[in-house]
């Protein structure tokens, strides 16, 4: 009896804990952990160049670029009518600045392969 007092208890605390960070999987969020701005970046700025070696100044110009972009992204009316046409723009921009950082064809096809697949590749993939 006491084993089971002992696991409902634990369960109840697991449970507890769980609700309190939002782990819920409801509501608008549907279970994910928000990524800070910085992961973000960061993760952005390896998908668009995976595959693609950046020396310390291309690094930290790229760096800036989608800092710059997120930024401009974050001040954005998302109500807008017209908000789906700005991010498009300001995302196209980012990613030509970022591209003319590149100096070989090769590294540009890479990267414009990179940006393609970030675009289409998980909308609507059943992911």
């Amino acid at each position: 009896m006491k084993k089971i007092l002992a696991v409902a208890g634990m369960l109840a605390v697991m449970a507890g804990a769980a609700s309190a960070q939002g782990g819920g999987g409801g509501g608008m969020g549907g279970g994910r952990m928000q990524m800070s701005p910085e992961a973000a970046d960061s993760m952005n700025l390896a998908r668009l160049f995976e595959g693609i070696t950046l020396n310390a100044d291309q690094t930290a110009k790229a760096k800036g670029i989608i800092k710059s972009a997120r930024e401009a992204l974050a001040g954005l009316d998302r109500q807008a009518a017209d908000f789906r046409e700005k991010m498009t723009e300001q995302n196209n921009k980012r990613n030509g600045d970022l591209k003319a950082l590149l100096t070989s064809d090769a590294d540009k096809a890479k990267f414009d392969e990179n940006a393609a697949r970030g675009r289409g590749g998980r909308r609507g993939g059943g992911r």
